[in-house]
């Protein structure tokens, strides 16, 4: 064969095969946080075998009340599991980021300028935060600093769970007793009541300080109790996180 025919067979070839390359999906890399859908390559749906085959053995697989919760303190990753499938995962990791670069260590004027101001606050994984809903990512901050990152299947609702309802009409009290848990307790994320403008001891308290009825709605939305010290750093943060 002649050079110029094996010139001719290699363009052919180059030409078959580039549309080929070019096909190939982009592999989400690593070390990334993509909104209501995964951690670090951890999908959100992806079954529970699959994940541990890829993360391997979990150091506790924790029983929840609606969830199973798989440990990786080595990833600085926790898995909640739902019916088999991964419903959200939460990172300590620093090295994780979102692609806009929100990661742990970013303030809360870097979450508010990447993602917006329409959110809730949220407590998460212990921490006061804020939850955007409607992209599926919510932000533990110690301060205003995120000292936690949680993925979750994004959801729109018209107003944010665990919300106090208002007062029937008549009524001299708030129906407390109407708040209702949140489907994502298990999940390590509580969406909480805006109370830091409340009264202290009047009737939309139920005549309690601002910090022991926080203290109550939390109860009543979860069936536990903060410690005084945890409401009163929630309130604090509560107060200063819009600001």
């Amino acid at each position: 064969m002649t050079r110029g025919s094996w010139l001719f067979v290699g363009a052919l070839i180059l030409g078959l095969t580039l549309p080929v390359i070019a096909q190939q999906p982009p592999q989400i890399p690593p070390t990334i946080i993509i909104p209501g859908q995964s951690v670090a390559g951890v999908l959100l749906g992806r079954s529970v075998s699959a994940t541990v085959a890829r993360l391997g053995q979990p150091s506790e697989a924790r029983t929840m009340r609606d969830a199973t919760l798989y440990t990786y303190p080595r990833y600085g990753l926790n898995v909640y599991v739902t019916d088999g499938n991964v419903r959200a995962v939460s990172t300590t990791n620093s090295l994780l980021r979102t692609t806009e670069g929100i990661a742990l260590g970013a303030s809360l004027a870097d979450v508010r300028r990447v993602y917006g101001t329409q959110f809730s606050d949220a407590v998460v994984e212990g921490l006061m935060g804020i939850a955007y809903d409607q992209h599926g990512i919510a932000f533990g901050l110690d301060g205003v600093v995120v000292s936690v990152i949680i993925v979750y299947p994004p959801r729109t609702q018209a107003a944010a769970p665990g919300a106090v309802a208002p007062p029937a009409a008549g009524a001299s009290t708030p129906a407390v007793a109407q708040v209702q848990p949140t489907t994502q307790i298990d999940l390590g994320l509580v969406s909480m009541p805006r109370v830091e403008n409340l009264k202290p001891f009047s009737p939309e308290t139920q005549y309690m300080s601002v910090v022991g009825f926080l203290r109550y709605v939390v109860y009543q939305q979860t069936g536990l109790w903060l410690t005084t010290p945890e409401a009163s750093r929630m309130l604090q943060d509560q107060q200063r996180v819009r600001m």
